[in-house]
């Protein structure tokens, strides 16, 4: 089992499992949405799922999640829009953005947000479940280099 930290909970040493780490999906495309959620969700961790940014946007607002997983591409509102409404009310949350359109201007902006890492559709999975691995490891750091 995954040990992230302790808490304490009625005088006992309680750790807090991979399980008790919330995850919001965002992706307009129901099925990739669906699919990242399963996959996720099999690794252990609590997982909710949205399909468009006002719905993240009200989601992050009323609960708390350790990371956010969104796509760039949303529809009305694009991912980026999102992240810096998000902001507002979360500055912590940590991001993973997955986007086919990523330019080098969308990257930058993303990384100038705080997103923890951006990765190119079409991924590999286990490269997405590494990534969010690395989100949640004392020494999960990133170097971003755009030529």
């Amino acid at each position: 089992m995954l040990f992230t930290f302790v808490k304490y909970h009625k005088k006992s040493m309680v750790p807090l499992m991979k399980n008790e780490r919330k995850i919001l999906i965002v992706d307009d495309d129901r099925d990739l949405c669906n699919l990242i959620y399963e996959i996720i969700k099999n690794e252990g961790y609590t997982v909710h799922k949205v399909y468009d940014g006002n719905t993240a946007i009200n989601e992050i607002k009323n609960k708390k999640y350790d990371l956010m997983i969104i796509d760039n591409k949303l529809g009305k509102m694009s991912g980026i829009q999102v992240i810096e409404n998000t902001k507002n009310y979360f500055p912590e949350l940590k991001t993973l953005m997955i986007s086919a359109f990523g330019n080098n201007t969308t990257k930058c902006r993303a990384y100038e947000l705080g997103v923890f890492d951006f990765i190119d559709k079409p991924f590999d999975i286990s490269n997405l479940i590494n990534k969010v691995s690395q989100v949640f490891s004392s020494t999960g750091k990133i170097s971003h280099y755009l030529v």
